[in-house]
């Protein structure tokens, strides 16, 4: 099938039960005009003000980038690779998986996807919690207020942390690399769990991406 634009696009819904995020978006990248798959295309899914927000990640050797818990909204993707003219595609995501195929063609010039994390891929949700020590890696404190240091590769609007490993009662903040907590009372070996997310509210909706819980330990001996 081809389009006056000459780029291939190809949607396959699979009746998935879901919420209020996509099971799947799978995107595969091929070079216009052949069969062959195009690995290490950077492939951004996001808003036109924010290319990455969603997630950003270089194709397999199989060409697919694989978007995982993505919202239900309206969202854009972009594909772009040195040699290659860059291209985008807007695509409304609903609660059942979808494949989208593009197609580049030779050249240069478009909107570019930029990963976040130098010369390699992120996480599907684009967030990943790369550092998380306790007082900057510290085995004791006498204090129970102690500081989170984290670094993050995407771009978190809020952090939680709790002693809990649900993390039912810790609250959203605001993101702070270095991040103050008060440990529960009592001496002995503290576990602190901590998360980011992106926050943000398109059309209306509140979105967000998660990353994974991460956990750090120290003992509280005052």
């Amino acid at each position: 099938m081809k389009r006056a634009n000459e780029w291939l696009i190809v949607f396959l819904l699979a009746g998935i039960a879901g919420s209020a995020f996509a099971s799947d978006l799978r995107v595969r990248v091929f070079e216009r005009g052949g069969n062959a798959p195009l690995p290490g295309v950077a492939v951004c899914l996001g808003t036109p003000a924010r290319l990455n927000q969603f997630g950003a990640m270089l194709t397999d050797p199989g060409g697919y980038a694989v978007f995982s818990d993505i919202p239900q909204t309206a969202l854009l993707v972009t594909a772009s690779k040195a040699g290659f003219k860059a291209e985008q595609e807007n695509v409304v995501t609903t609660n059942m998986d979808r494949m989208l195929v593009l197609s580049l063609s030779a050249g240069g010039g478009g909107s570019q996807c930029q990963l976040d994390s130098v010369g390699g891929s992120q996480t599907a949700s684009g967030l990943d919690v790369s550092r998380f020590a306790i007082n900057n890696g510290a085995s004791r404190t006498a204090q129970r207020t102690v500081t989170l240091d984290s670094r993050v590769a995407g771009e978190p609007t809020q952090f939680r942390a709790s002693e809990r490993a649900d993390m039912l009662d810790a609250q959203w903040q605001g993101y702070s690399g270095k991040a103050p907590f008060e440990l529960s009372a009592g001496a002995g070996k503290k576990v602190v769990y901590f998360q980011v997310r992106r926050h943000a509210t398109i059309n209306g909706a509140d979105l967000e991406v998660l990353s994974p819980v991460v956990r750090d330990s120290i003992t509280l001996s005052p």
